[in-house]
């Protein structure tokens, strides 16, 4: 029968020494947390403070109830200061991702103003070369035009020209010149 009791405390110890341990690892834990976001300079200073101060105090009853000699309260204690520190820390972390979401939600905003002037710019430029395509191609046309005119003008003549200067008969033949017919110029005269 002394065996069952003796089995018993000693399974019964390390879960008590192991839950002292996890009482004084919640204090200990619970000030550390306290120590690193204590510092006045912290941007989330003003929203941690009042979880910090009732960590604090938690922190200060634990003390206290151990100098009484009352242990169990003061681990209720501990883990109270702990769980105050984990929300200042929560806090802490959730103000800073917010900050960091804002940041890049700034950066996303002045990217998409970026993006839209640039696409302002591009249909600009696609707006220009546009023009200048349709007055290059109004210049080549004018050019064509007057290339098919002069083209036009060197080989064909004048209409003037033409009407003015008819092709003269051709010369009659030497002897016809001087009177004769076709026979005389055959060499039969009178």
């Amino acid at each position: 029968m002394l065996a069952r009791p003796l089995v018993v405390v000693l399974v019964a110890s390390p879960l008590l020494a192991a839950r002292a341990a996890r009482a004084q690892d919640d204090g200990a834990t619970a000030a550390a947390i306290v120590a690193q976001l204590e510092r006045p300079d912290r941007p989330d200073a003003r929203l941690t403070a009042g979880p910090l101060a009732r960590a604090k105090e938690a922190i200060d009853r634990a003390a206290r109830l151990r100098r009484a000699g009352d242990e169990a309260h003061a681990k209720a204690a501990d883990g109270l200061a702990r769980e105050w520190a984990e929300t200042a820390r929560d806090l802490a972390r959730a103000a800073d991702a917010e900050a960091k979401a804002a940041d890049l939600r700034r950066k996303a905003v002045a990217a998409d103003a970026q993006l839209e002037r640039t696409r302002a710019l591009v249909a600009e430029g696609v707006a220009r070369v546009g023009r200048l395509r349709a007055e290059l191609d109004e210049v080549g046309r004018g050019e064509n035009e007057k290339g098919a005119r002069r083209a036009v003008e060197v080989h064909a003549p004048d209409k003037d020209a033409q009407e003015g200067d008819k092709p003269a008969a051709p010369a009659p033949p030497a002897g016809a010149a001087r009177g004769g017919g076709p026979t005389a110029a055959a060499g039969g005269g009178r």
